[in-house]
Parts: structure tokens; C-alpha cells; sequence
């Protein structure tokens, strides 16, 4: 029975038609060049050694956080963002700061100056105060000094004792001087000015430009080097006069 099956799935006559296709244990007979019909193994490409190796990307540490790159879907702020506006306001709120410490510094420079030149008034006004007490208190010796001045120069000078006369004077103006006293005698026809002048004696005159001019002087004056008069100058002076021409013609 079973050898019947055996015939039935193989048909006799295909071995003499050359039909049945020959097995894998018939390698040998195959003839050089025909694939086999046995199924055929691809082996993968061995693994270039000489390629080195990718280094693995960088991770981040929690120590030295990843830079934020910013994506499509998280655009760059521009410059109308709430943000920037905020920055902005900061800014304009820190020039104005400083803006106002500027002026603040100004203001503080200006009234340093004023203090220091205040300072320097008062100072000055404090000399001015002393010096004229001082010369308010020294002031009656002085005039007792100019006295003794006008004395000598009223003694006579004809004896052997002129020179001396003459000696003592000059040193007399000399000590005024050191402190702080000058004499001034005006000159011939200067204008008579009523603050450093007295009229000692009027001398009429026919000529019109010698008019309240000074003729001679009759007793010097004394005034403090800073211009203050102690003592005004007694002179003699012209007045013009017509009847002293018409006279004189006569």
C-alpha cells in the first residue's frame, strides 16, 4: 500500500524525460555556473574598525545648565514685548535718578560758593570793623601828633638849632607813616575840592581860568594810606573877579 503512495507522487516516466530537477546532493553533477535552488545566506558587512568612534552628545550637568536655544515655537522677544517695555521703564527711571543727583551735586556746589564768599565778606568786614576802631581810638593821639607837626614847622629856622628843627620834623612824618599816616600837600592852581581842601584865604583874579583854583597852600594835610582824610589841607584860593581888571587899568 505504502509503496503504491510512493508511485503515485512520482511520475515514472519523468526520470527518463530528464524532467525531475536534481536535489542538493547532487552538487557534484550540477553543472558550474547554475545557482542552486537552495536558499542562499547574505552575510552583514563587518563593522569598519579605522572609523572612529561619534562622541556622545553633551549633556547637561545640573551645575552648568543647557543654553536656551530658541525654536520655531518659541520666537526672540521683539521690541514691543511687555518685557522690554518694563526694561525701558527701569531705565528711563534710573536717568532720571541720575539726572536729579546731577542737580542736587550743582545745587550743593552753589551754595559752597556762596558760604565761601559770604565767609570772605564777613572777614573783610570784620578787618574793616577793626581797622576803624583801631583809628577811632588812636585818632585823638594823632591829631595831637599833627599838632606838634604844624609847631615845627612854625618855629624859625635862622638859629643853629634849624637843622635840628628840620630833623625832628622829617621823623615825625616819618613815624606817621609806618603807621599807616601820609601827608599830602596839593599843588599850585589844582582844582580846589572841599573834601580834602579849606579855604585858609580867597585871592581875586581877573583871569577866568584860575577860578577856585589853589594859589598856595598854608598848612599840609594828613589822610590814611587807604584814602580816608584825618586832616584836610588849608590853601589859598583864586576867585575871578571883573572890577580887579577894570581897576587894575585905571
Amino acid at each position: 500500500m505504502s509503496e503504491l503512495v510512493e508511485h503515485e507522487g512520482t511520475d515514472p516516466g519523468a526520470e527518463h524525460r530528464g524532467d525531475v530537477e536534481p536535489t542538493a546532493s547532487d552538487g557534484a553533477e550540477r553543472e558550474p555556473g547554475v545557482p542552486s535552488s537552495a536558499t542562499t545566506t547574505v552575510e552583514s558587512p563587518a563593522p569598519d574598525a579605522a572609523t572612529p568612534e561619534e562622541p556622545a552628545p553633551h549633556a547637561a550637568t545640573p551645575e552648568e545648565p543647557a543654553p536656551r536655544v530658541a525654536t520655531p515655537e518659541e520666537p526672540l522677544p521683539d521690541a514691543e514685548s511687555p518685557a522690554l517695555d518694563v526694561e525701558f521703564r527701569e531705565l528711563g527711571s534710573l536717568v532720571a535718578s541720575v539726572e536729579r543727583l546731577d542737580e542736587r551735586l550743582q545745587e550743593s556746589q552753589r551754595l559752597q560758593m556762596r558760604q565761601s564768599d559770604l565767609v570772605d565778606k564777613l572777614h573783610a568786614e570784620n578787618q574793616r570793623l577793626r581797622a576803624g576802631e583801631l583809628r577811632a581810638a588812636t585818632l585823638p593821639l594823632v591829631r595831637d601828633l599833627l599838632r606838634l607837626h604844624d609847631d615845627i614847622g612854625r618855629l624859625p629856622r635862622d638859629g643853629e638849632h634849624g637843622h635840628d628843627l628840620d630833623v625832628v620834623q622829617v621823623s615825625l612824618l616819618d613815624a606817621l607813616a609806618r603807621n599807616g599816616i601820609t601827608a599830602f600837600e596839593p599843588a599850585a592852581r589844582d582844582q580846589f575840592d572841599p573834601k580834602q581842601h579849606s579855604a585858609a584865604g580867597v585871592l581875586e583874579t581877573d583871569d577866568a581860568s584860575l577860578d577856585r583854583t589853589i594859589s598856595e597852600v598854608v598848612r599840609v594835610g594828613f589822610q590814611w594810606e587807604d584814602g580816608p582824610t584825618i586832616r584836610v589841607a588849608e590853601v589859598r584860593v583864586y576867585k575871578h573877579s571883573s572890577s580887579s581888571g577894570s581897576s587894575s587899568a585905571g
